[in-house]
């Protein structure tokens, strides 16, 4: 008996993001590409002739946008499950996501990891939903299990801080023996300088970090930061 591959269309504006995600998804096992697409029209017109099982559908496309298409498939009864890309302080987007029944989200900025772990939910949802020879609520308690749940949203806050980075920029400067500037954080925590500064201003902001000012012999204070004890 021949592999059943799960199809899947990855719609984003950005080639290069598409080019990647679509290259991942052929290397997991159980998949099947089969075709990137970059704008709302390019997208429908493809689905018709790809028939794919999973959308990975960016919210963000230059005609039209993502949750339209969503709407559109739903309205033509398309057999097509969606894991929805947006970002995280668009809290009526995913409202309107799970209105129309995305199977899950990824919130940006997010990494292959995350993708794979994506990958690995729906594929035992739809393992488990073709192998459930019943329907009772045990199988369907199962299902719901794999479908997005809260714990999808736990990295992120109403303010759009991402607790993983928050964590990690956290870490740096708790076991430094002395203050750091933002420049030095961002160095040993990987990200992006002004990333940093917004961490920061909101660490400070909820009390958690004690903002000190540095002078040097020439030029502007500078600002050094440390846990509160």
């Amino acid at each position: 008996m021949s592999q059943q591959f799960l199809r899947v269309l990855v719609v984003d504006d950005d080639f290069m993001i598409a080019k990647l995600h679509g290259k991942f998804i052929a290397s997991q096992k159980g998949y099947q590409l089969v075709g990137t697409a970059h704008s709302f029209e390019e997208a429908h017109t493809m689905m018709d002739m790809v028939e794919p099982d999973l959308l990975l559908l960016d919210v963000y496309l230059p005609d039209r946008s993502g949750i339209e298409l969503l709407k559109t498939i739903r309205m033509q009864n398309r057999r097509c499950d969606v894991i929805l890309i947006t970002a995280a302080k668009e809290l009526e987007i995913v409202e309107d996501g799970f209105r129309f029944g995305v199977i899950d989200y990824l919130i940006k900025p997010f990494d292959l990891h995350q993708l794979q772990t994506a990958l690995l939910k729906y594929a035992k949802f739809k393992s488990r939903l073709s192998s459930s020879s019943q329907l009772d609520q045990g199988t369907v308690d199962d299902l719901k299990k794999l479908r997005v749940s809260e714990s999808t949203f736990l990295p992120i806050n109403q303010k759009g801080i991402d607790l993983r980075t928050l964590e990690k920029i956290k870490k740096c400067i708790t076991y430094s023996p002395e203050p750091l500037s933002a420049d030095q954080i961002a160095k040993l925590a990987g990200v992006s300088l002004s990333t940093t500064r917004t961490y920061l201003s909101y660490m400070v902001e909820e009390q958690e970090l004690i903002e000190e000012q540095q002078y040097g012999t020439v030029g502007r204070p500078l600002r050094m930061y440390r846990v509160i004890n």
